[in-house]
Parts: structure tokens; C-alpha cells; sequence
């Protein structure tokens, strides 16, 4: 079964953080991953928001987020969000089983707007 099918036959996730949390959790290292597509990134994301693909996320989330960065931060609190949660919410189990701290935010960059925060358009910086 492909990633696709997989959060498709899933309903929305439960479990994640709200927005109070997630500031929390970045203002104390935490790393802001966003798994949407280049399009929905650029069109804006969340200050400091690292783009990255669900599926190598899911494979090797370190390496996806980091790539060979030395000065990553070595026991990373990831942050997963998406639109709505969904995307986001579906990824964490695989997070977690790779023994990563992991949560996503409840209701997405949705929550995020609504919560007063910023997005900004543009592509990601590499």
C-alpha cells in the first residue's frame, strides 16, 4: 500500500498539540517540519518551517530534516505540520518509532493562522 492510500483509508488523527504548546515546544529547540508539497510551502509556511517530504521523513527522519548539517541539534523535538493536521497527524507514529520525539500541531497552519501567527510565501532556504 502507497503513502497515499495509507492517509487516505485513515480518518483525521487524534493526539496532537495546540498552537500554546507548539510555541512552547519551539521556543525550547524544538524543529517545525513541514510535510506539505513545494507549492503549499511556498504559497507560505511558518518562520523557520523545514520543508520536507513525508516519505523520507518516515524513513530516515534525522537525515530528512538535517541532512549532513554538523550542527544539528543531536535529540530533536520534531514538530510536524501540514494544512489541517492530517498529513501531519499520520506521519507521527512512524516518527516515533524511530525513536524521535515527535507531535503535530492540532488543526495544522490553519490553527497556526487563526492563532495569529505569520505565514510567509516563498521557497525554502537551503
Amino acid at each position: 500500500m502507497g503513502l497515499r492510500n495509507f492517509l487516505t483509508n485513515r480518518g483525521m488523527p487524534t493526539g496532537g498539540i495546540d498552537l500554546p504548546e507548539v510555541l512552547n515546544v519551539l521556543a525550547n529547540g524544538g524543529v517545525l517540519v513541514d510535510v506539505r508539497t513545494p507549492r503549499e510551502y511556498e504559497a507560505g509556511h511558518a518562520p523557520g518551517a523545514h520543508l520536507v517530504e513525508p516519505k523520507d521523513l518516515a524513513e530516515d527522519p534525522f537525515t530528512a530534516v538535517y541532512g549532513d548539517d554538523p550542527l544539528a541539534e543531536p535529540d530533536p523535538h520534531f514538530v510536524l505540520v501540514c494544512d489541517t493536521g492530517f498529513r501531519s497527524g499520520h506521519l507521527i507514529e512512524a516518527i516515533r518509532e524511530k525513536g524521535y520525539d515527535a507531535d503535530f500541531l492540532t488543526g495544522g497552519l490553519r490553527a497556526w493562522r487563526e492563532g495569529g501567527e505569520i505565514l510567509i510565501p516563498g521557497p525554502p532556504r537551503h
